[in-house]
């Protein structure tokens, strides 16, 4: 305990030790500016991925739901043709 008060004694009484105190504020304010850039870009790319997820969901389901509107026949020849051209 006398150590911590002996370095805070020094810190604020000797004109090196006021420097070492405001570099050392100024390195922890950058490393937490840092830290919250990341941490604002990450949660960027996590909204950009859902939003991308959501809008295919939204063209899946719109497609789903056009192919179930057409008749049978229709979507059975879809089908086939599909099955064919993936075979090649």
């Amino acid at each position: 305990m006398t150590f911590l008060l002996s370095a805070l004694g020094w810190l604020t009484g000797s004109k090196v030790g006021r420097w070492v105190g405001i570099a050392a504020l100024a390195v922890v304010a950058g490393l937490i500016a840092w830290r919250a850039a990341v941490a604002s870009g990450e949660r960027k790319a996590a909204l950009e991925q859902a939003q991308a997820s959501l809008s295919n969901l939204r063209e899946r389901v719109s497609s789903d739901d056009a192919i179930s509107r057409l008749p049978a026949d229709v979507r059975r020849g879809r089908l086939r043709e599909w099955s064919q051209s993936s075979q090649r």
